[in-house]
């Protein structure tokens, strides 16, 4: 259940249904109403009664409405609820992101981790408020600060953690913990033991590190790497219920998903001889097994075209796949020409 959710009960039980607010960035929030939850959980509104002044207001699924509202967020005014009284008795997580080896970093990375910083706050915002993600170690002005995530889980007393580690020993699920631990670090091939690194040192402090690696049918290839997309994989995981693969899937970026269907593509072709010419051959068909990547078609064609591979009908490679002797399949295709073979392609 999300932030959002828990608001919309809230005012409910009020006997609200019509929400205002005196907030005016509010309004160009592409979601007012979260916008509102977001504020309140965060102390700088609370809900308030009437509201008879205003000349709009929102229904709790989010609708535009040219009515006054039941109650409004603001500052001040017959108190309703607020910060306390929302999130009291709510189970959310933290999300830490872990910086400690930001300075290890190429000027060029360090933008990268700024950025997916920084995005990571509104990915947490579709699910939770400000103050449930953590940034140790560098300061992007988004989240709650702490120079030393150990300093932060001992306050909160907070002594085991599932670190998400693309070489941890368990795959990632829907288990339940006080807090995920992203690394603050650019994940290429020479970075990823910097994460393992990050678990080391939350051990010395005594906190315990569950380390879980998100993995995409046996394999991290096709598993976003950004800082944020982990982020939101996780929390799709762990406060929707989404299986993972189809939370990797809905955030998968298409360039991703390419990484692994080139991995993958090839298992799927078989050897033919043209001639004096060996190519490669799939079906077209092949696309469909593919629906647990974030793929179009045009994609599949794209990576096959890469990889010289020739796509034909299902019908054609049915053929080919039923010529058993290497000797036969020779025969069927010199029984044609390599122009009218590939002409059929």
């Amino acid at each position: 259940m999300r932030l959002r959710e828990i608001f919309v009960e809230k005012l409910r039980e009020h006997g609200i249904k019509k929400i205002g607010t005196r907030i005016k960035r509010i309004l160009y929030s592409n979601d007012p109403v979260r916008a509102m939850a977001i504020a309140v959980a965060n102390g700088s509104a609370s809900v308030f009664e009437g509201g008879d002044d205003l000349e709009f207001s929102f229904s709790l699924d989010g609708k535009y409405l040219q009515e006054p509202p039941d109650a409004y967020i603001g500052k001040s005014g017959n108190f309703v609820f607020g910060k306390k009284e929302l999130i009291g008795g709510a189970d959310f997580p933290f999300l830490a992101v872990d910086c400690r080896f930001y300075d290890l970093h190429s000027e060029k990375e360090k933008k990268k981790i700024a950025l997916q910083v920084t995005k990571t706050l509104g990915t947490v915002r579709e699910f939770m408020w400000d103050e449930k993600l953590i940034v140790a170690g560098k300061d992007f002005g988004v989240g709650v600060y702490c120079e030393r995530l150990e300093d932060f889980l001992l306050s909160k007393g907070i002594q085991e953690v599932v670190l998400l580690d693309p070489k941890g020993d368990k795959r990632f699920d829907q288990k339940r913990a006080d807090c995920y631990v992203i690394g603050g670090i650019v994940d290429k091939a020479e970075n990823r033991d910097l994460t393992a690194l990050v678990g080391e040192g939350l051990e010395r402090a005594g906190i315990k590190c569950d380390r879980r690696r998100i993995e995409l049918r046996g394999d991290i290839i096709g598993v976003p790497d950004r800082i944020n997309h982990i982020a939101e994989i996780v929390l799709k995981v762990v406060l929707d219920g989404f299986a993972l693969e189809p939370a990797i899937r809905s955030v998968q970026p298409i360039t991703v998903a390419k990484w692994r269907l080139r991995k993958e593509l090839p298992k799927k072709s078989i050897r033919v001889r043209v001639g004096n010419k060996t190519i490669r051959v799939v079906s077209k068909s092949i696309f469909k097994e593919f629906d647990w990547l974030n793929l179009r078609l045009s994609d599949f064609y794209d990576v096959s075209r890469e990889q010289k591979l020739y796509v034909v009908s299902e019908e054609l490679m049915q053929k080919l796949r039923g010529l058993e002797w290497e000797e036969k399949r020779r025969s069927y295709v010199l029984n044609q020409s390599s122009e009218e073979f590939l002409g059929g392609l």
